[in-house]
């Protein structure tokens, strides 16, 4: 995105409806400009296979990412330039928002192909109970069985587009998407199969849960193995 275009953007988007405790501080305002990628209240876009939703996600989850962007551990043009004269306080406070939005439960918009009954059984295993041979944790052991994630920093993955999950098996794979350390989704997406990381995408993009479904409270459960997503905040 160029900058003319992004300011354009920033200027021009309508506002958006905010939570009663950021009503008065003009914070919907100035995040219109997600708007466009992310949905009015971070619901994600019907069909847009690469922006994931982000309304009810952790807030501890959510700032790592924003930081990640601004600096140089995720790789996005666009949220590199709209984040990178950001500090702490300001990333925080989008993180905050997002966070208090309802969380989104309903499966992805996109229209995933269907799997075979193989490929389905091989990605719903993965998923319940991981791969021992290649070392690769259950999806749920750290996103939570209902896969709404962990406060507070482990995100859902229900709702999420195949391509986008896809995408970001990709970049953890290559290092272009780094945690702080240590980045166990390095070392995860690394040890899967190429050819079951389509098929885990595709499934997760395709689950749902009952509207209001929150990540789980911190401390709910253990995940298998220390990661940087929930060593930020304190939890270890």
């Amino acid at each position: 995105m160029q900058r003319p275009f992004a300011l354009a953007l920033l200027l021009s988007l309508p506002a958006l409806s905010a939570p009663a405790a950021f009503a008065d501080d003009g914070v919907a305002e100035r995040l219109a400009a997600c708007a466009a990628c992310h949905g009015k209240q971070g619901e994600g876009i019907r069909g847009a296979e690469y922006y994931p939703h982000l309304a009810g996600k952790p807030a501890g989850y959510l700032f790592e990412q924003l930081k990640g962007f601004r600096d140089g551990r995720r790789v996005n043009a666009q949220m590199s330039w709209l984040v990178q004269f950001a500090d702490d306080a300001w990333l925080r406070e989008i993180a905050d928002y997002y966070a208090a939005m309802p969380p989104r439960s309903h499966a992805a918009d996109t229209g995933a192909e269907q799997l075979t009954p193989e490929r389905r059984e091989r990605a719903e295993r993965l998923v319940r109970e991981g791969d021992p041979a290649r070392n690769v944790p259950a999806c749920s052991a750290c996103h939570g069985a209902d896969l709404a994630g962990l406060e507070p920093g482990i995100p859902a993955t229900v709702g999420l587009p195949a391509d986008y999950i896809v995408a970001q098996f990709g970049h953890w794979r290559n290092g272009t998407r780094r945690a702080l350390e240590p980045d166990c989704m390095h070392e995860v997406a690394k040890a899967i199969a190429p050819e079951d990381i389509r098929a885990i995408a595709t499934w997760l993009s395709q689950q749902s849960n009952p509207e209001g479904t929150h990540p789980a409270p911190a401390g709910r459960f253990e995940p298998p193995s220390s990661c940087g997503a929930i060593t930020a905040e304190g939890v270890r």
